[in-house]
């Protein structure tokens, strides 16, 4: 599909959710529930000066799931896996000065959340996992001493989001519950999924090389690129190029509107508040409306959080905001390469070690 099309068909997309935006059903009712849960929970970050409230409030916005027990057991798994993943991250972080060992912890991580994330009944905690690992580590990169405060208090602000979130759920969701999800075959069990093998291998070749890039080319928005590079590789097994273009538009769309806000909020935190609570509204009746434009409006969300939650109150300077936006421009950029370049080199790669070594079934005829 050529660039055009994908932008008429995102156009239309965001034209049929916002044409639906409205104050009352059910979609608005967990858009409301998000907004109130992402906002509190920052709130609450602040209050116990956490180092990095905007982790709290992104927590917030992903725990939020139509019924309670869907949100208590994305809120467990991102519990459990936040709490690994810190520990594994503040061991690796130990090799910071090791380049070639550290870059290889980044690249085993990010293939092994990848494809237990597909493979596991509890994937959004290996994901999770995965995740927190990067970003202990890639902390680390910028500062090497605090890897066991990056780790903690990671951890604490990401609990901050769930308990809020759930919470939030206790008090206004609906006690229905869905249908049981799909089984799943298991991350250590046969057959490999040998293009899911593909996809982690090459994602983790390119985290790994994201620090060298971002060095020698002296790029803002560091810690952003890895995030972002991790959700387009999760949708490599769907349509990539149809998730990195409602990632960037997402961005693009939260960031104007983030940098636009805080470029007339000043320190009027009651403004501050009630311009953060509308736009994350908004994005999340997109992000809850499960249409095509469903993702644009989650990463609208994350991108208003980004961009107008800098510290522990509202502030006028918008570089960090621009920092980070770049970061996740960047991390749309590198993945898309990698996916072009490597995925090629790494499939040949991979089939000829596999069958050579008989883990897969040979092709009729070989």
């Amino acid at each position: 599909m050529s660039q055009q099309a994908y932008h008429l068909r995102l156009t239309a997309a965001l034209k049929r959710e916002l044409g639906g935006l409205s104050l009352s059903g059910p979609t608005a009712a967990l858009a409301f529930r998000t907004a109130l849960a992402s906002v509190l929970s920052m709130l609450l970050a602040m209050i116990l000066h956490l180092d990095n409230p905007y982790w709290a409030a992104i927590t917030a916005v992903a725990i939020i799931q139509p019924d309670i027990p869907s949100s208590l057991l994305r809120s467990v798994d991102r519990c459990l896996g936040t709490i690994a993943g810190a520990a594994v991250g503040y061991f690796g972080a130990h090799f910071v000065a090791d380049h070639l060992i550290f870059q290889l912890i980044c690249a085993a991580a990010v293939t092994f959340g990848i494809y237990g994330m597909a493979r596991s009944t509890h994937g959004y905690a290996v994901l999770l996992g995965a995740v927190t690992v990067i970003l202990v580590m890639f902390g680390a990169l910028e500062k090497p001493d605090a890897a066991l405060n990056l780790a903690v208090y990671r951890s604490l602000e990401i609990m901050v989001g769930v308990g809020v979130a759930y919470l939030v759920e206790l008090a206004f969701a609906p006690v229905s519950e869905g249908g049981p999800a799909a089984p799943k075959p298991g991350i250590f069990t046969g057959p490999l999924d040998e293009g899911l093998l593909v996809t982690g291998i090459t994602g983790g070749i390119a985290t790994a090389s994201i620090p060298v890039i971002w060095n020698a080319l002296e790029l803002p928005g560091l810690g952003q690129t890895p995030i972002t590079a991790f959700v387009i590789l999760v949708a490599m097994q769907r349509e990539p190029a149809w998730t990195a273009v409602n990632r960037l538009a997402g961005c693009v769309m939260g960031g104007i509107y983030g940098l636009l806000c805080m470029r007339f909020v000043d320190d009027d935190i009651v403004v501050w508040l009630a311009l953060l609570f509308a736009g994350l509204y908004v994005s999340s009746h997109v992000k809850h409306g499960n249409g095509e434009a469903a993702y644009s409006g989650h990463q609208a969300s994350v991108a208003i959080i980004l961009s107008m939650v800098q510290g522990l109150g509202p502030s006028p300077d918008i570089l960090p905001a621009i920092s980070r936006l770049v970061g996740i421009i960047g991390g749309i950029v590198v993945v898309m390469l990698a996916h072009v370049v490597l995925a090629p080199l790494v499939a040949r790669a991979v089939s000829f070690v596999l069958h050579r070594r008989r883990i897969v079934p040979s092709k009729a005829g070989e």
